[in-house]
């Protein structure tokens, strides 16, 4: 059985697993650790010595309950530290029985990273899509096909050079080493979405603690990402604001709060430490949490049009908005597509709030190997997840 550790490095909490693949294609979790931090914010680094706290405790915690020392990773890059470029690459068949092979595939990939990698960016994998054999697009991989001439649309994901240092230095202090970074929103989509809207379009969005992911994801790869600066924490903060509530009961009144539900004038006792009992007004309740909702919906609609993703469905994942009972109905009927809130059933945190985590399981055991394409060129390691094998 084949063994992996992954990181993910979410805006709240950092996770580490440590996992096997059984022979019936399932994750098995041999470890985990999970440690709450201060995060980061879009645009900005998470702190180092917050972030290396976090991490050290997860390894520790997932290593003693795997039993096993953690050498190297895979970590997860979010998509405010990812950069996602897509370009056109053509080969010429160069087989001796005319049939494409991976060979041609490699060549497809280097005529599309011709014009080099962006300043401030480390490539991490590459994903053709869209193949067009002798000028006729085909479905699914072109390998064996007869033909002169290949090309395909590559989409290119790009790790920001400042993350990965940091990351890869915070790791170095217990002796682990970073096996590869991959993009956590195109890991989850292979992990959590159908397989047949993966084939043509899906947008996956991540709403975690500060902010929330739009991913557009196009003939199984990345087309396209953009991060909104709302998470779960802005509904908290508008909570204890607008009610003059502490903390940990506005996010105890948020977990409850159902989307849809008719309140009228009901409303709820809560018991403040040192200051006593106050009632709260579920329609206030419902006009706070409803209120940045639909903020929230605007924006994801904004970045749809920028996105150019049609009238694709969404998969929600995240525990900033999915956890709230009704979301998906909400949101589907602000953004006028269909939602799904569901991952696979996983023995232990089978969870939303996980499921990018899994999704970097997922990604490290059965989809680097013979699924995947691990292509050298000079210095630059790259990555092709499962398109031609």
């Amino acid at each position: 059985m084949r063994h992996s550790a992954i990181l993910d490095i979410g805006s709240s909490k950092v996770i580490c697993m440590v996992v096997g693949g059984d022979t019936d294609g399932a994750i098995v979790l041999h470890g985990i650790g999970a440690a709450p931090y201060s995060g980061y914010r879009l645009g900005e680094l998470p702190d180092k010595r917050a972030l290396a706290d976090a991490v050290g405790k997860a390894l520790r915690t997932a290593a003693s309950e795997a039993r096993q020392r953690i050498r190297e990773v895979c970590v997860g890059v979010p998509t405010p530290f990812l950069h996602v470029a897509l370009n056109s690459g053509s080969a010429e068949v160069t087989s001796r029985d005319g049939r494409i092979s991976a060979a041609d595939i490699d060549l497809l990939l280097e005529d599309s990273l011709s014009s080099g990698e962006p300043e401030g960016l480390s490539l991490i994998h590459s994903t053709p899509a869209n193949y067009v054999v002798d000028g006729t697009s085909i479905d699914g991989s072109p390998i064996t096909l007869p033909a002169e001439r290949l090309s395909a649309t590559v989409s290119h994901c790009y790790v920001d050079e400042a993350y990965k240092a940091m990351v890869t230095s915070v790791l170095r202090v217990y002796g682990v080493e970073v096996d590869m970074f991959v993009s956590s929103a195109l890991a989850t989509a292979y992990f959590a979405i159908d397989e047949d809207k993966r084939n043509g379009s899906a947008l996956l969005i991540d709403c975690g603690a500060t902010h929330t992911d739009v991913n557009l994801i196009r003939d199984n790869a990345l087309a396209g990402c953009e991060s909104i600066g709302i998470g779960g924490e802005h509904f908290t903060s508008d909570l204890c604001y607008g009610l003059r509530l502490p903390e940990a009961t506005a996010a105890d009144i948020k977990r409850r709060y159902v989307f849809g539900l008719d309140y009228g004038d009901s409303s709820e006792l809560v018991r403040i430490p040192g200051e006593g009992v106050f009632e709260v007004e579920h329609s206030l309740v419902q006009l706070i949490i409803e209120s940045r909702a639909e903020e929230l919906c605007e924006l994801i609609n904004d970045a749809c049009v920028r996105l150019s993703a049609g009238d694709c469905p969404i998969w929600l994942m995240g525990g900033g908005l999915a956890l709230m009972r009704g979301a998906g109905d909400f949101l589907a009927a602000k953004t006028g597509r269909e939602v799904s809130i569901t991952m696979p059933f996983m023995s232990r945190h089978s969870t939303l709030s996980y499921a990018a985590a899994f999704g970097l399981a997922d990604f490290s055991l059965f989809r680097c190997g013979k699924q995947s394409a691990l292509k050298s060129t000079g210095r630059r390691l790259r990555r092709s997840f499962d398109r031609h094998f």
